[in-house]
């Protein structure tokens, strides 16, 4: 059985939803060996969100797999060996597209991808509603916006400057892709087996003026810093008395962990968007300040760090 690992570069598509009122960005790894599929999203410089949630769903034009957050691991029909197209969608009563992802020649294949998520959408809330019969009083609508007003087509696969880049390797040594496309090769390094990027700090690096330039433009949360050892972290401003957290955490001199995390008065519950992802890390270390519900991506391969529930 082949195996192949293909990788593009989130762009936005509407405005809103970042962090500091810049560009969406961020990387969809698709792996695919046989009839399985792996994929991790990474989201970066999107707000976290206080209600709704972000979805994502990856398609090849026939197939189309919708993640339960933000990876999926398991058998599928979407078959990424060629490429993919992947959509980011804002889910609140409608389903908003706010993001893509295309990697080779799948443009079109975008355009299905948002009627699958409102499928999955509907089966969710007619599941919760045979469940509880209170759900069969709300009055929970979807948008019709016209797939015509999203330029998904708009970021084709080009170089490091600028839109999506293309990971497909043609030969294997050794467990090692061997990647004919140097473009992505330079942007990316060369992956090792099936577990993610995995040489050094690749996406740390891929986006660390990014980073840098997030850290050097807020102020810093300075009690956040104290409680957590080899940290630093700002506070962004996005509107109406709100805000939320990022940071960085170092172990052995390096970035482990690239974070987010929004206020709350407690650790009861983490906001709907966070669950499964987020730890509570409190104010400062003596606790009953509040503090922040964190969700931490590793700083090597950009993957999202699952929390187990205790």
């Amino acid at each position: 059985m082949s195996y192949t690992k293909n990788i593009a570069v989130i762009r936005g598509l509407k405005s809103g939803f970042s962090a500091d009122g810049g560009q969406l960005s961020g990387l969809v790894k698709a792996e695919k060996y046989g009839s399985s599929l792996k994929v991790e999203v990474s989201l970066i410089n999107f707000a976290p969100l206080t209600e709704g949630r972000y979805v994502v769903a990856v398609s090849d034009g026939k197939h189309t797999c919708v993640l339960d957050g933000l990876t999926f691991e398991g058998r599928s029909e979407v078959d990424t060996g060629s490429g993919f197209a992947a959509l980011v969608c804002f889910v609140k009563g409608g389903v908003s597209p706010i993001a893509s992802a295309i990697c080779g020649n799948f443009q079109s294949a975008a355009i299905g991808i948002r009627e699958e998520i409102e499928k999955q959408e509907r089966a969710n809330l007619e599941r919760g509603a045979a469940a509880n019969a209170a759900a069969q009083q709300q009055n929970i609508g979807y948008e019709d916006e016209a797939l015509a007003q999203e330029n998904y087509y708009e970021y084709e696969q080009t170089d490091k400057d600028g839109g999506a880049l293309c990971e497909n390797p043609q030969k294997e040594k050794d467990g090692q892709d061997v990647c004919e496309n140097e473009t992505a090769a330079g942007a990316f390094e060369k992956e090792g087996g099936v577990g993610g990027l995995a040489h050094g700090d690749c996406f740390y690096d891929k986006m660390k003026d990014e980073i840098r330039k997030v850290l050097s433009s807020y102020p810093k949360e300075t009690a956040l810093e104290r409680t957590v050892e080899n940290s630093e972290w700002v506070r962004i401003s996005y509107g109406e008395g709100k805000y939320y957290v990022f940071g960085v955490i170092y172990g052995g001199g390096k970035p482990q962990y690239v974070c987010y995390g929004v206020p709350a008065a407690d650790n009861r519950r983490p906001p709907e968007s966070l669950s499964g992802l987020a730890t509570y890390i409190p104010s400062s270390p003596r606790g009953g300040d509040g503090g922040y519900w964190v969700m931490y991506q590793d700083a090597a391969t950009g993957a999202s760090v699952k929390i187990k529930a205790e």
